[in-house]
């Protein structure tokens, strides 16, 4: 199952081919992806405008939710 937010980021169009030019990747290589790939991720950011932390929280906790929980 694909993570929500990249499903949402695929529905927009011309995003996946976007994206795909900037990873240096096939587009068909980027609808296989069920979450962003860390080594990806800062460039999907850049293409889709939204932050690590939403496209990988796993990997990049939202400095936010960090500063609440202190």
């Amino acid at each position: 199952m694909k993570d929500a937010v990249l499903t949402e980021i695929m529905m927009l169009r011309g995003l996946n081919k976007a994206i795909s030019e900037a990873c240096g990747l096939s587009t068909a290589a980027v609808s296989q992806w069920r979450r962003v790939p860390k080594k990806h991720v800062e460039k999907v950011s850049v293409v889709t405008g939204r932050s690590a932390a939403e496209l990988r929280p796993d990997l990049f906790p939202n400095p936010e939710n960090i500063e609440e929980a202190a």
